[in-house]
């Protein structure tokens, strides 16, 4: 920051992450009156505010929207998206739509969601759309989430450097490597790809 510190920038859109599954989380509800929780990153970062706030776009509120009945940081971490949850049920038992600002977080409220005997009551949203995280939409502990390529983003990088070091242009400037709405529930209107084609697609174990 500012961006042109940098010569050359292969990132994904993470604003754009949060509104596909708001925009998914909104035609999911359907009629039903949202009662939200929202699982941050940790206040300031830049990742987990846009992340946050592309959710609320996409889902058509703002942040201080009654809807929103619950924040609490969780580091992106499971053990503390758990504890995050846990704490929001109890501020309110009635929650029934959770965006977590990364799979571990989401696999949290998932247990706490679980161990309240709630598991149904509540969707729950994320990104990344690593293996793991898309191994969650497969079995049920996440409705939806974003998936987003780091591999993409160094091996285009990579490939820019040696193609420069070969005697080729330089690419400058900003590649965005793209982002997914995966589910296995679609919604109308909205363009997603199932945990099936996710799979093929997703980094790491």
């Amino acid at each position: 920051n500012p961006q042109e510190a940098t010569d050359a920038l292969y990132a994904t859109d993470n604003f754009k992450a949060g509104v596909l599954i708001g925009e998914w989380a909104k035609a999911a509800m359907g009629d039903t009156t949202p009662v939200i929780a929202l699982l941050n990153l940790n206040p300031g970062i830049t990742v987990g505010d846009l992340r946050r706030d592309g959710f609320l776009e996409g889902f058509g509120i703002a942040i201080d929207d009654a809807a929103v009945v619950c924040q609490q940081d969780t580091q992106g971490d499971q053990a503390k998206g758990q504890t995050a949850m846990e704490n929001c049920l109890a501020a309110n038992p009635d929650i029934n739509l959770v965006y977590t600002i990364n799979e571990p977080a989401a696999f949290g409220a998932f247990r706490a969601l679980d161990d309240a005997g709630k598991a149904d009551q509540a969707l729950i949203v994320s990104v990344d759309g690593g293996c793991a995280g898309v191994r969650g939409v497969v079995d049920g502990s996440i409705d939806a989430t974003s998936q987003q390529y780091p591999l993409l983003m160094a091996s285009l990088g990579v490939e820019n450097i040696a193609a420069a070091a070969a005697g080729a242009d330089f690419s400058t400037g900003y590649t965005d490597t793209g982002v997914a709405l995966i589910t296995d529930a679609p919604q109308e209107g909205l363009e997603s790809i199932d945990s099936a084609a996710g799979l093929e697609l997703c980094w790491g174990e």
